[in-house]
């Protein structure tokens, strides 16, 4: 669902900050990445976090909800859009994780 909605165009060269926290246990396990570039060229930045990565990985490490509340970059909760996609745990984590910034 991801990769349809950020294909389709949804307006990234509009917004000033769209994000892809994408989680995969390893860079073997992670699909699309042919795909990054052309997505990074629309609009949207690419955060490939893993969670068993090998010995040569400098990126981001652990869960995606981990890695999304350590970035803390919701500048704007009131114009800031979020679409989940994944596990319920991960989902459940970010949702509130939004809630917070929205109650400030």
């Amino acid at each position: 669902p991801i990769r349809s909605l950020i294909e389709s165009g949804f307006s990234s060269k509009e917004r000033s900050d769209v994000r892809l926290y994408y989680g995969a246990r390893n860079l073997k396990r992670m699909a699309y990445q042919d795909k990054f570039k052309e997505w990074e060229s629309s609009g949207v930045k690419i955060v490939p976090v893993l969670s068993q990565p090998d010995g040569n990985w400098s990126g981001e490490t652990g869960y995606v909800q981990a890695a999304f509340s350590r970035a803390k970059k919701i500048f704007n909760p009131q114009g800031t859009g979020v679409v989940l996609c994944g596990q319920k745990q991960m989902a459940e984590v970010c949702y509130c994780f939004c809630l917070e910034f929205s109650a400030f």
